[in-house]
């Protein structure tokens, strides 16, 4: 059991600091208190030690910066750092979160309209609003309702990624298909930007979306690659470490400085941890490590359903992997689709609880997705990785590149869409269904003969990528049919009018770059502005 050794200590970490910010102080330590019982009454005086002192010292640190964040009262205007890509919320409106030069924990700040250009990552801005003491856990009890007006762009490091991530884009919009312009820069960089909101809801839909944002798979690529090319160049051990920490650093300073960037360049450290030492021992003992700092680093870390979902899958593809991977291996297909169902299978088998638990719903679809656009991921990384580094510099050579890339990314565009179109491809689902449902998963791989999962896999694969392509896309609608709140300009939008299924706005303009919607999911459409989107039954729109 000394792979071990860490768990309960990450464990009470971890539950400790989100008790101590969900509830109180005095309650993190009752929780590290229970646990030092427990371990005593195991007789296992070293572990709760061991226990007691990490959880004393994160339920500490939890205290201080609720403390000092809850001194004083959030004055605006106030001038802010912004600290991640703004995000264009399902509701309407965008978030903003910035972080005070007066530091502390992040502020969420929602603003109603489109942000004005400039609110990037790393500028300067001035927040002014309306403050609301915050319904959610976490370190910050504010939140601001109100604007955000760019004041300096981002200088240093951060200047320089966000003028690498804007070349990048532009040469994106001038020589990528509609189809891929939103997904090139998503699965390379982690920019969402140009992705359309019924674009982003197949990617969520199919359980593709963690492609479009930086996560534990992206780091393990890039490092990965890094390694492969000092190995090739005959690099000792430690020489391709440095390469892929090097490469790494580089990358993490590109998508951002933000908390998901941070979780997952950790969580891709621990699976480098994993090729380089191929020991699950290993491995357990750096996850273990890995939450432990990240909690003392970012307290709210502790409460974000992200970092539970990165260490989830990390753990299942750890500990799972093998497992399936061993009961897939006789089947005598080819090794890189058996490895990619064994970590697709390894990955949704521990999340899906989780998944069910903050959105109320699983995808039906996740694992088959996975398994079809995995062959493409890493080409698409690696390729748009090296576009990115050709975008800055002369000559114009990344037009290749992309071009390379476009019909690779065409096929997850095409897995998603399709996907998102079956028939209940996602089902309203609890945590306990959802064990239940994934357990006739594990029992086939585990239980039935292996010649019987050869047969069961290769129909499997073939129903799939025929229904992939031949799938119909929904049904369309008719706009004429429904029923419609026409205004001038978008200013007259609202109020809605009850019962209004579909708004249009008469004013001319530019053509839009994404379809457009109310805050309740009802489309808006601009006749005047260049084609009208089609409109499916479910909601989703998609431009011409």
């Amino acid at each position: 059991m000394q792979e071990l050794r860490l768990v309960p200590t990450a464990l009470c970490v971890w539950l400790a600091t989100i008790v101590a910010v969900g509830v109180a102080p005095w309650a993190g330590f009752a929780v590290v208190a229970g646990v030092v019982l427990l371990c005593g009454w195991a007789r296992a005086v070293g572990q709760a030690l061991l226990v007691g002192v990490g959880g004393l010292a994160a339920v500490v640190v939890a205290w201080v910066r609720v403390a000092v964040a809850r001194a004083g009262t959030l004055r605006l205007p106030v001038e802010a750092t912004v600290t991640a890509t703004p995000k264009e919320l399902a509701s309407g409106g965008v978030l903003v979160r910035v972080r005070t030069k007066a530091g502390g924990a992040e502020l969420p700040v929602f603003v109603r309209d489109d942000v004005p250009d400039g609110v990037v990552s790393g500028a300067t801005v001035r927040v002014d609003g309306t403050v609301s003491e915050s319904s959610r856990a976490g370190v910050n009890p504010w939140t601001v309702n109100g604007a955000v007006e760019p004041v300096a762009g981002p200088t240093g490091a951060s200047g320089w990624a966000q003028h690498v991530r804007s070349a990048f884009a532009d040469a994106v919009r001038d020589h990528v298909g509609e189809h891929s312009q939103g997904l090139i820069p998503g699965m390379v960089l982690g920019d969402t930007s140009m992705q359309g909101a019924s674009e982003q809801q197949a990617y969520i839909a199919t359980g593709l979306s963690h492609l479009s944002a930086v996560s534990g798979a992206n780091v393990a690529i890039v490092t990965t690659f890094a390694v492969m090319v000092a190995a090739a160049l005959r690099i000792g051990l430690y020489g391709r470490l440095v390469a892929a920490s090097a490469a790494l650093a580089v990358f993490a300073v590109l998508v951002g400085p933000e908390p998901s960037v941070l979780r997952a360049s950790v969580m891709g450290l621990v699976g480098l941890v994993a090729v380089v030492a191929s020991s699950q021992t290993e491995v357990i003992h750096a996850l273990c490590l890995a939450v432990v700092a990240l909690i003392f680093f970012d307290t709210d870390l502790a409460l974000h359903y992200g970092f539970a979902l990165s260490v989830a899958a990390t753990v299942g593809i750890v500990v799972l992997f093998p497992l399936f991977y061993r009961a897939l291996a006789p089947t005598a297909l080819p090794d890189i689709f058996v490895r990619a169902v064994a970590v697709a299978i390894a990955a949704d088998v521990v999340t899906m609880p989780l998944v069910a638990a903050m959105a109320g719903q699983v995808s039906l679809v996740s694992v088959g997705a996975n398994v079809l656009v995995a062959p493409v991921t890493p080409l698409v990384t690696v390729l748009g990785l090296s576009a990115v580094v050709l975008a800055v510099l002369p000559g114009g050579l990344e037009a290749v590149l992309l071009w390379a890339i476009t019909p690779l990314t065409w096929w997850v565009h095409t897995v998603a869409e399709r996907g998102a179109a079956l028939p209940a491809a996602t089902v309203a689902a609890n945590p306990v269904t959802v064990l239940i449902g994934y357990g006739w998963v594990v029992a086939v791989l585990l239980l039935v003969p292996w010649r019987g999962r050869t047969l069961a896999l290769s129909l499997v694969c073939a129903v799939a990528v025929g229904v992939c392509i031949t799938w119909p896309r929904g049904t369309v609608v008719d706009p004429a049919t429904l029923r419609s709140h026409v205004v001038a300009t978008k200013e007259d939008v609202f109020p809605v009018p009850t019962g209004t299924e579909l708004v249009v706005v008469l004013e001319k303009g530019s053509a839009l770059e994404r379809p457009a919607a109310t805050a309740e999911g009802i489309p808006v459409i601009f006749p005047n502005r260049g084609p009208v989107p089609v409109l499916y039954a479910d909601g989703r729109q998609q431009l011409r």
